[in-house]
């Protein structure tokens, strides 16, 4: 028997057909809750969601048309099943909506946590600064995510001398709360300046486990500072409400928290020149004074012969010493911010490995002596360039 080879094109089509021609999914009704607005290039995109299933659709022409949809609410929505070939997608292509008096699941869940910790006050609790500088940074987040790829990669970016400790978990799905918070759990059990949890945009359902009580609850109990980027910049969940900072995306979190070093040393210089300037600036102004007081000085010898010489000859005397305690003054402050720049530069943390040094670390923790490895241990080798994994023989 021949074999029949159908093309891409040829299957896209025919399933096309099957639904766009089925009668079941022509002119008929949806009931669910609105979710995910997003309009673009004049139509409106959005989802229709119950507890279990999400149904993406389209109204075309509906932004230029002025109509807004609303987050949360529940409608009916008319019309029928359409296929886009290029992409295999199938949306339900919206004629006709109509609102519903009562808000939908999802809306209904956010809303009433959010209350409940309005009336407990945990709102409005006042909120942990952040260090300057922090040296120990928890990521809480999928180790395959591009959230975490965002801070690694701003971390690099900005030279920042920083320990980067990550707590996986699961950011979307079934195990998704468990593991979060098993994840906060841990991180607050480290000696760390902050926590950093972020995860990239989705829908709202996506999104949905950093709106969950138990999850939101774990956060207020860390110790260190918590900062949140999670989603796009139109997403909002209750872990932002109470974070000590939030911001929109993972990389703008990232930006928020780890100093660059290129600023740090800009701000040195422009404080060194700020200063010099301001030292010169008094000298001058006290040199104005002394030739002021010499004028005074020979105008008054030239009435009174009493004044002679040696009055003119100490009063010089003590101009130089003004001048001299204002340049060794000057001095020590220059030598102060040269300090600084050394201290700054002492603070990589990769100054020992340029020397060869290896850095060996067990479980994310650095291990400082011999007596603490066993035979079978799996370590990991930090080195200039790059790490490796090494097991104790």
């Amino acid at each position: 028997m021949r074999e029949i080879v159908y093309s891409v094109t040829e299957i896209s089509e025919y399933i096309k057909r099957l639904l766009e021609e089925d009668p079941y999914l022509t002119n008929v009704s949806v009931y669910g809750e609105i979710t995910n607005v997003r309009p673009r290039k004049g139509h409106i995109f959005f989802s229709l969601v119950d507890e279990n299933a999400k149904l993406d659709c389209v109204l075309f022409g509906g932004d230029n048309m002025g109509i807004r949809l609303h987050e949360g609410k529940m409608a009916i929505v008319e019309g029928s099943v359409g296929v886009y070939t290029p992409h295999g997608t199938y949306r339900f292509i919206c004629s006709n909506i109509r609102y519903l008096n009562h808000a939908g699941t999802y809306q209904i869940r956010f809303e009433a946590t959010l209350k409940k910790l309005l009336e407990e006050g945990l709102l409005y609790r006042p909120k942990k600064p952040l260090p300057r500088f922090p040296k120990r940074i928890g990521v809480i987040t999928s180790r395959s995510s591009a959230a975490f790829q965002d801070v690694i990669r701003t971390a690099k970016e900005r030279k920042s001398p920083v320990e980067i400790y990550l707590f996986h978990t699961s950011v979307q799905g079934d195990s998704a709360k468990k593991e979060l918070i098993e994840a906060l759990r841990k991180a607050n059990e480290y000696d760390l300046d902050l926590v950093l949890i972020v995860r990239g945009g989705g829908s709202r359902e996506d999104l949905w486990v950093f709106n969950e009580e138990e999850v939101v609850r774990e956060i207020l109990k860390m110790k260190p500072p918590v900062v949140t980027g999670i989603g796009h910049e139109i997403d909002r969940v209750i872990a932002d409400f109470v974070a000590d900072v939030s911001m929109h995306t993972p990389t703008g979190a990232a930006e928020y928290v780890f100093p660059d070093l290129r600023e740090v040393h800009e701000e040195l210089e422009s404080l060194y020149g700020r200063m010099k300037n301001a030292i010169l600036e008094k000298i001058a102004r006290e040199e104005e004074k002394l030739d002021r007081l010499f004028h005074c000085l020979r105008a008054t010898a030239k009435r009174k012969s009493e004044i002679n010489k040696l009055t003119t000859i100490r009063v010089k005397e003590l101009a130089g010493k003004l001048k001299n305690l204002m340049l060794n003054s000057m001095r020590r402050k220059q030598e102060r911010v040269e300090h600084l720049f050394r201290v700054l530069e002492s603070l990589k943390p990769t100054r020992f490995l340029d020397k060869g040094f290896v850095v060996v670390k067990k479980e994310g923790k650095i291990v400082k002596e011999a007596a603490s490895l066993n035979s079978g241990d799996t370590v990991l080798l930090v080195f200039r360039d790059g790490e490796k994994r090494a097991r104790v023989i």
